[in-house]
């Protein structure tokens, strides 16, 4: 499924027995909450879904060929790492229709709304509006535009045109699919956005897109059961956590995730959520930085090799195949390229992440190279369960809930204040007091 190198440079002893037990006892209390369904806990079990019963339920989007997804972070991340990684890899067959095109609608900018709609045939588009709580701001203000756009151009044929996947029995979400009829899902209580992804908040997008769910979910169980049952010498979670910790405990407070292989990066863009969100708390946390290879490395790199020695790398790539296999004609022209003839990109694009991880490894920077045996669905599941296993076992090791978001949700309620909401009107005060501080400076043109 996947390979993973570790190379640490900080004294092997450097409270290593500490960090066994805080890891151990951080895998017990993951074990216990997911068997309780306790909140936050539920990504554990997601691996268990019923892929089959997902699959079936993405059959309402079969009509249309246009899927607009209304959400934001971990209701919107999640479904565009999976189609974008795994687009090539489609489970649709030739007999089948070309899956749809999906458009995202994410934040609340109205030059791109009108964007993507001007994109699409209103009687072949569906709204998808996903939002746990219901009450995400940027979420609502798109659903309220695409909604009218929709049923202005249909009518109310528009109203079953829209699919949400909220919480099962609270918010303004849930509140309006009783209302209206509106085909849903169940956002799954227990567990939060930015470890949604496996379940039917992506999964029953990613299934109209013609993502293999079955292979995706067969290869997050795999990992699972690799985890829950291996040593501690030889389990990749445990021995990655405890490269973090160390790193956090000698000033390493960056996380730098470089991809190699363009359908990758998306996959840095969902973990910068993941892991900056669950472990930035109590005045502590690591930065993400998300880098794609080899392009910054014409951008990143120097300061990675000489700047502070304060990151910690993970490296992100797939097994190189055979494609793009570069011909050198025979022209003395030609001859400084020589060395490529025969070579695929792929490989060239390998010597490029071994040369960047040789270089930093020389500078005694601490590094983990992950290496998927392919590009494809099940070997991505098990990549999923286990990052979210080492952010998880990270912030219980320090101390940190990986499953809350009190900075985000205060941000909320203040955006929510200053739209007039009469719900939130109580944080208004502690807006206009912070908005009214006295200012460093000001200065306009």
């Amino acid at each position: 499924m996947l390979k993973m190198t570790l190379s640490d440079p900080l004294d092997s002893q450097l409270c290593r027995t500490a960090f066994e037990t805080k890891i151990a006892e951080s895998w017990r209390a993951l074990k216990e909450g997911a068997l309780r369904c306790a909140e936050g806990f539920g990504w554990m079990n997601l691996p268990d879904s019923d892929a089959h019963l997902l699959a079936e339920t993405a059959r309402f989007f079969a009509p249309y060929d246009y899927i607009i997804l209304l959400g934001i972070g971990g209701s919107a991340l999640g479904t565009q790492m999976l189609v974008e990684v795994l687009a090539e890899t489609s489970c649709f067959t030739a007999e089948e229709k070309k899956r749809p095109l999906l458009l995202v609608a994410d934040n609340a900018d109205a030059e791109t709304g009108e964007a993507i709609w001007q994109r699409v045939v209103p009687e072949r588009t569906a709204l998808l509006v996903v939002s746990k709580s219901g009450r995400t701001l940027e979420t609502m203000c798109n659903f309220l535009f695409f909604r009218e756009k929709l049923l202005s151009a249909v009518g109310e044929q528009g109203e079953k045109q829209m699919f949400a996947v909220t919480d099962a029995s609270q918010g303004f979400l849930r509140r309006y699919v009783k209302e209206k009829g509106t085909a849903s899902a169940e956002f799954p209580r227990d567990t939060g956005g930015r470890y949604s992804v496996l379940s039917p908040c992506s999964l029953v997008a990613a299934a109209a897109l013609g993502v293999d769910i079955c292979s995706l979910l067969r290869g997050a169980r795999t990992m699972k059961e690799s985890l829950l049952c291996a040593p501690a010498e030889s389990n990749p979670a445990s021995q990655l956590t405890e490269a973090v910790l160390r790193a956090w405990e000698s000033g390493k407070n960056v996380t730098v995730f470089m991809t190699y292989g363009d359908r990758l990066e998306s996959v840095g863009e969902w973990f910068a959520q993941l892991w900056g969100e669950s472990l930035g708390k109590q005045g502590t946390g690591l930065t993400p930085q998300c880098a794609c290879g080899s392009v910054d490395q014409h951008s990143q790199l120097q300061l990675y090799a000489e700047g502070p020695n304060d990151k910690f790398f993970i490296f992100l790539s797939s097994r190189p195949g055979q494609r793009g296999v570069l011909s050198v004609p025979r022209e003395a022209l030609f001859d400084e390229a020589r060395c490529l003839e025969g070579m695929s990109m792929e490989s060239v694009l390998d010597c490029e992440r071994r040369g960047v991880i040789a270089s930093l490894k020389r500078r005694r920077r601490s590094v983990c190279s992950l290496e998927l045996e392919r590009t494809d669905a099940f070997c991505l599941g098990g990549l999923i369960f286990l990052l979210e296993a080492v952010t998880a076992l990270t912030g219980l090791s320090r101390g940190v809930d990986p499953f809350d978001q009190p900075g985000v949700e205060e941000g909320k309620n203040y955006a929510l204040a200053l739209c007039g909401s009469a719900e939130y009107s109580k944080y208004l005060k502690d807006v206009t007091d912070a908005e009214g501080a006295e200012p460093s400076s000001i200065f306009e043109v």
